[in-house]
């Protein structure tokens, strides 16, 4: 047995007198060339377990129990000092992170990153390393390797930073991989060239993979073995098939079920509080109808836009980027469109030209019988009540040193909504329990919430100035599927209630087909396909469309 995790039990000190359990008796384990998936929510112990078997956990507030084992090879790696744990790292075991852009230096080129760990543990010349680096990238797929390997992180695009990630976790050919949300981010032909791009390596080097993840169709294209996790304790474990087929637990099944499926559209999607209840749910209405017809009054319509931006090439020289070329969309009070495409198809500058954050520099974007291209056409403000934007990341959009109470009522105050401070404290305790947030959540800030949560404040302060529109710029892409499923059963019941608008942009197909009454496929800043949601995915015309339909996890 490559890998044995025996009672592992991990408490971490939040102030003098508290501690909180991370991990409560975990056990599993990894056999050679096998792929064992971790699955759970968000602070289920996923990653401390992973950060635990490496030594990475922080010191001295990670404190794990004397009786946990964690058996590497029949070597119990906690009983190691951290000059034998370094050896190890990197070169029999090694790790890719979630966020590469995060976990890359952005100060060194990718080259002498993968430079490094080649002469530090297998004792590489720099000739010998930097030959070896440029083989690496090739392995991983980046295009032009030798012209690659002097470019800083930045310069690369979020999958190719991920294979860099990849390759300086593989550049010692370690007998266990661990990968910590590698896919969770990525659009889905980058997810699926990772998955195969891992097995393949799994495949040659002989690698044992312990894959982090909470999306279980994920699981079902790669592992063999399923560990479940919830608050730091195992409810499930055994063999891929038998966790799908027959799952035991409860919870088990809840994950299973909250991911949109693409065959139907139940009226509301199943979450984990579903499940856990004395009885099984019953099963969901497939109700809720999708599609337009002629009828439908039209609050925007966008017209050949186009959208520049001024790219630099060396020191000097500037040149023009078509980010959007002649893009056009019709959408209809009450409904969606759904926008997709890879990162850098122009789909989130679309959303931001169209809400008034970029300049347009072609075409022309109608809304209530005014061009908003046209000066003085719309009062700035009157503009940003009636289409509101919500964006991706809630930990970043959400002001930190704002209370929640603040952050609901700024926009209220600026844009004249309510009498008094009274009036608009009562609307934003309204807003807050429509949104399915505790009344003191008013008193408290953003970084006391989990990520579901503060996307609920983010969406909350949209509805403050009660908007026509809203732009959900990928609003749910990196949260898990269960508070995925709550956001987006949310967002149908506020489009049921206020009879909003909704442009909703993913890289997620399944996600979008769920939301979208019409889908925009987006690819180099150019709309390929549109149409009713339900035809483009049973009918995908054009080619680009029907690589990305082939690329969604589909489980087993």
């Amino acid at each position: 047995m490559l890998l044995s995790v025996r009672d592992l039990r991990i408490d971490f000190q939040v102030s003098r007198e508290e501690r909180f359990s991370a991990v409560n008796g975990v056990s599993f384990d990894l056999p050679e060339r096998t792929t064992l998936a971790l699955v759970g929510e968000s602070g289920s112990g996923k990653s401390v377990t992973a950060l635990s078997i490496l030594g990475l956990l922080p010191r001295p507030v990670a404190h794990v129990a004397a009786e946990s084992r964690i058996l590497f090879n029949g070597e119990n790696l906690l009983g190691l000092d951290e000059a034998a744990l370094r050896a190890r790292r990197g070169k029999e075991m090694a790790i890719i992170f979630q966020e590469p852009m995060s976990s890359l230096n952005p100060v060194f080129s990718i080259g002498a990153q993968l430079v490094e760990g080649l002469q530090l543990h297998l004792g590489f010349s720099r000739r010998q390393a930097r030959t070896r680096a440029l083989e690496l990238l090739a392995e991983v797929g980046i295009p032009n390797p030798r012209g690659r390997l002097d470019d800083y992180p930045h310069q690369l695009s979020g999958g190719q930073q991920q294979r860099v990630m990849i390759a300086m976790a593989i550049s010692c050919q370690p007998r266990l991989l661990i990968a910590d949300e590698p896919t969770t981010a990525l659009d889905v032909t980058i997810q699926r060239q990772i998955l195969d791009l891992i097995a393949d390596l799994q495949q040659r080097l002989s690698m044992a993979v312990l894959f982090i993840t909470h999306d279980l169709a994920l699981v079902g294209e790669i592992a063999t073995e399923v560990v479940v996790m919830k608050q730091g304790e195992v409810r499930e474990a055994g063999p891929l098939r038998q966790i799908f087929d027959a799952p035991r637990d409860a919870y088990t099944r809840a994950l299973l079920a909250c991911r949109p499926p693409l065959g139907a559209r139940p009226r509301r999607l199943r979450v984990i509080e579903d499940f856990m209840g004395a009885s099984p749910p019953a099963q969901a209405p497939m109700v809720r109808r999708r599609g337009s017809s002629p009828e439908d009054e039209i609050v925007l319509d966008v017209r050949h836009l186009d959208k520049n931006f001024m790219v630099h090439e060396g020191l000097w020289r500037r040149r023009p980027f078509r980010a959007v070329k002649d893009a056009s969309l019709r959408l209809a009070r009450g409904k969606t469109v759904g926008i997709v495409g890879e990162s850098g198809s122009g789909k989130t500058t679309l959303g931001l030209t169209i809400a008034g954050l970029l300049q347009a520099d072609g075409g022309d974007i109608l809304f209530s019988g005014n061009n908003l291209r046209d000066p003085g056409a719309m009062d700035p403000m009157a503009l940003k009540r009636r289409i509101q934007i919500v964006f991706q990341n809630p930990y970043a959009s959400l002001n930190p040193r704002f209370t929640v109470g603040h952050i609901l009522t700024e926009p209220m105050l600026l844009h004249g909504i309510g009498r008094n401070d009274a009036e608009r404290t009562a609307l934003a305790r309204e807003l807050l329990r429509r949104v399915g947030l505790p009344q003191d959540a008013l008193q408290r800030y953003p970084h006391e919430f989990s990520g579901g949560q503060r996307q609920r404040i983010a969406i909350a302060r949209c509805l403050t100035v009660k908007p026509e529109i809203l732009i959900c710029d990928e609003s749910v892409s990196a949260l898990d599927v269960s508070v995925q499923a709550q956001v987006l059963n949310l967002l149908q019941d506020l489009q049921d209630e206020f009879h909003m608008s909704y442009l909703f942009i993913s890289h997620d197909l399944a996600v979008v087909h769920y939301m979208s009454d019409q889908v925009l496929v987006m690819h180099e800043g150019e709309v390929v396909e549109s149409g009713d949601a339900d035809e483009v995915y049973a009918h995908p015309q054009h080619a680009y469309t029907r690589k990305l339909l082939s690329a969604i996890p589909k489980g087993i």
